[in-house]
């Protein structure tokens, strides 16, 4: 099968292939007028809704992309692995959410290597098993590692299942000098159902909740703690949720991960 491929300029004209002629095809072409349109009006969105964006870097790993969208202001990148974070922080990103357990030491180094570089760096954790690890190996390093307690769902892929076990892991963390509980994260795609928006309206909500008792309860140890979801599909409902909610000016709220 013969593949194609063609560019365009700003003005939508078309240049030919020969300009990819030295690319490993297929190749994708963006367009610069609907690339510049989504990235303002995603931040438009977020910023409309109180909240702050972290978009995934890891559909494009394109750091250009990336610093697009921090100019437009969002608040950081999200990512899914180790190797990711540093290849993000090696072209320029300093605030960096990892939407993931960071488990294994060859990992844990490349993070470590990063914050004492100068990254902000946030992951996320659902056991007390991968807290003791973290908790021990950044110790050892003399740094401290921010954390996001991960609010899963019966039958999902991880997280913590109840608000007990979020206590619970709350209260393992604040016993390793090392880890910051900056947080709560959650991701609504795994929330199924006949009615898939009523249940995905009471997981923000839950969220919400959850934060705001272990905010009154004094369990986060940053000032200004994170609750954050939202894939590319549903970031208007937990924006609406969280809007809503009694987190303005206590609890800066970072959503919108997988849209772009």
């Amino acid at each position: 099968m013969q593949t194609m491929a063609l560019a365009v300029d700003k003005g939508g004209v078309e240049l030919g292939s020969n300009l990819l002629s030295g690319l490993s095809l297929p190749a994708a072409v963006v367009h610069e007028g609907p690339l510049a349109h989504n990235v303002a009006w995603m931040q438009r969105f977020a910023e409309a809704h109180g909240a702050r964006l972290a978009p995934h870097g890891k559909t494009t790993m394109t750091p250009a992309l990336f610093h697009r969208q921090l100019q437009a202001g969002a608040w950081g990148i999200t990512l899914a692995t180790a190797p990711q974070c540093r290849a993000a922080f090696a072209n320029g990103v300093t605030r960096i959410l990892m939407a993931n357990q960071l488990v294994g030491q060859a990992n844990m180094a490349i993070i470590a290597s990063l914050i004492e570089q100068g990254a902000a760096f946030y992951c996320v954790v659902d056991s007390q098993e991968n807290v003791r690890q973290l908790g021990r190996f950044f110790a050892e390093r003399g740094l401290r590692l921010s954390v996001l307690i991960e609010v899963g769902v019966e039958g999902g892929r991880c997280g913590c299942r109840n608000q007990q076990e979020i206590v619970s892991l709350a209260e393992a963390i604040a016993e390793e000098p090392a880890l910051s509980l900056a947080g709560l994260e959650g991701y609504e795609g795994v929330v199924h159902g006949d009615n898939p928006e009523s249940g995905i309206r009471a997981y923000a909500q839950y969220l919400v909740d959850v934060s705001v008792e272990l905010e009154a309860a004094q369990r986060f140890s940053e000032p200004n703690p994170i609750v954050t979801a939202s894939g590319s599909a549903w970031y208007d409902v937990i924006a609406e949720a969280f809007r809503g909610a009694p987190l303005q000016g206590d609890l800066p709220r970072c959503f919108a991960r997988g849209a772009t």
